[in-house]
Order: structure tokens, then C-alpha cells, then sequence
């Protein structure tokens, strides 16, 4: 049986895969010089890097729609 997919859960997941909360209730993490982030929303993660611009998206996707998969992966998130 499939476990509904919620915020807490995520940043749960997220914590264990080495992301950290910073002030702003987002995760953040730095590999090979980049930064990275997940925006957190109500009903929603936006995965982006930080760029001249700005953050720029990755992809993203709804709690709904996300789910942990056997290898301990995010599955469900789109361009």
C-alpha cells in the first residue's frame, strides 16, 4: 500500500538524502560548487539552482503526485 505523499514527509525524505532546512522553511544543498534548492509550498516542491538569474526551476511537482520509490528516489516531479 502506497503512503500519501505529505510536506512532513518530503522533508523527512529530503533530510535523509543530506538537504537541510534553512530560515525560510526551503532545503538547500551545495554539490560540485552549485547551490541548490527545493521550494516548499503547501501543495507543492519546485527543485531549482541558483544561477546568475536568479533560482531557476528544475522541475517540480505536486504532493499528490510524488511518491518514494524502492530505491529511495523521488518519483512523480516534471520539467
Amino acid at each position: 500500500m502506497k503512503r500519501k505523499m505529505t510536506k512532513e514527509r518530503f522533508i523527512e525524505w529530503a533530510q535523509s538524502q543530506g538537504w537541510r532546512l534553512d530560515r525560510f522553511g526551503h532545503l538547500r544543498r551545495e554539490e560540485n560548487g552549485k547551490f541548490y534548492r527545493i521550494k516548499l509550498s503547501r501543495i507543492a516542491v519546485r527543485h531549482e539552482v541558483k544561477s546568475r538569474a536568479g533560482w531557476v526551476r528544475l522541475r517540480s511537482g505536486y504532493f499528490s503526485k510524488l511518491t518514494i520509490t524502492p530505491d529511495g528516489d523521488i518519483a512523480g516531479m516534471t520539467r
